[in-house]
């Protein structure tokens, strides 16, 4: 006879291929169900469009064209303006009329010219005219370029530039003038303060308090360090 050990494994033997040939078979009638046919999943399933529905999005913008920066103005003009002590900078406009103007004028002396700009001095000069400046000297230059660094080479002085051309004859052709520029100092003022002036009462005090109640001069205080 078989004792209850016996028996117990037989029953969980039994149990375990019940459920074993239950899972073949399941398995089994799920491999022959035949594939869904297209119009059975237009028919059982939701299409993309119900899950996402079309979306108008707004038209991009229209660029608009930016135009290019012109060449030149046509302000037949120069201007020039101090860099520092020992440069100026001058930048010209000339349109192509006047160019075309000038070359009528003068004929072939105006192709065989060279371009330049002449650089007067004009410091204390009234009224300026070609034969008041100080002094003056040329810096040959492209005509077409339209700007250029010029060394002065004199601090503290006022300048005038004449943009023009030079024929073969040695006639100075004027195109453009400038304005008038100055370069600054490169040394220390020579103006001396003829009195300090206080401008707020904090400085009364102070000076109060140091035993001192009157402001001093620019030339007093000078006297007083070199003593």
């Amino acid at each position: 006879m078989y004792n209850l050990e016996t028996i117990g494994l037989i029953l969980l033997l039994g149990l375990v291929l019940s459920v074993g040939g239950l899972y073949l078979k399941y398995n089994q009638q799920e491999v022959k169900r035949p594939l869904p046919t297209p119009h059975d999943l237009e028919d059982n399933f939701e299409t993309a469009v119900e899950f996402f529905p079309d979306i108008e999005f707004p038209p991009d913008p229209v660029k608009e064209e930016v135009p290019e920066l012109p060449w030149g103005y046509d302000d037949n003009k120069i201007t020039v303006m101090a860099r520092d002590p020992k440069w100026v900078f001058a930048y010209w406009d000339i349109s192509e009329d006047k160019r075309r103007s000038m070359s009528e004028n003068y004929g072939p002396d105006w192709e065989k010219s060279h371009s330049v700009l002449r650089v007067y001095d004009v410091t204390g000069v009234n009224n300026f005219d070609c034969t008041k400046a100080n002094k003056y000297f040329d810096v040959e230059i492209n005509e077409y370029t339209g700007k250029r660094y010029v060394n002065v080479e004199a601090a503290n002085r006022a300048y005038r530039v004449d943009l023009g051309r030079i024929l073969s004859d040695g006639n100075f052709i004027v195109m453009a003038r400038s304005n008038v520029t100055s370069t600054p100092r490169n040394t220390i003022s020579e103006k001396i303060d003829t009195d300090w002036m206080l401008v707020s009462e904090n400085e009364l005090q102070l000076l109060s308090r140091l035993g001192h109640t009157d402001s001093y001069s620019s030339a007093h205080l000078l006297d007083r360090n070199s003593n």
